[in-house]
């Protein structure tokens, strides 16, 4: 994982960009109170320790740290399209 920052909120987070469509966030308390979003979502159904949807401003920064060469997409390879006949 790499640690990348917010670019609107200056959240600190560790980041895997495994491919193009698959990534992991790992946040920390500090990041999760520093997050504008992340504070108003809480929990599903408002319950500690329940999965959260994550903040779009953040997934922005991942795609343009990964765009940029900042982050390293592990598995660079394209998703084939679907199949035309």
């Amino acid at each position: 994982m790499q640690p990348l920052q917010c670019t609107e909120c200056g959240a600190r987070v560790l980041v895997a960009k495994n491919s193009w469509e698959h990534t992991s966030v790992q946040w920390n308390e500090q990041a999760r109170s520093r997050c504008p979003e992340m504070r108003e979502q809480g929990g599903q159904d408002s319950r500690p320790g329940a999965p959260r949807r994550g903040c779009a401003k953040l997934a922005e920064t991942i795609t343009w740290a990964a765009t940029e060469g900042r982050l390293t997409v592990l598995d660079d390879t394209p998703v084939p399209g679907p199949i035309v006949q």
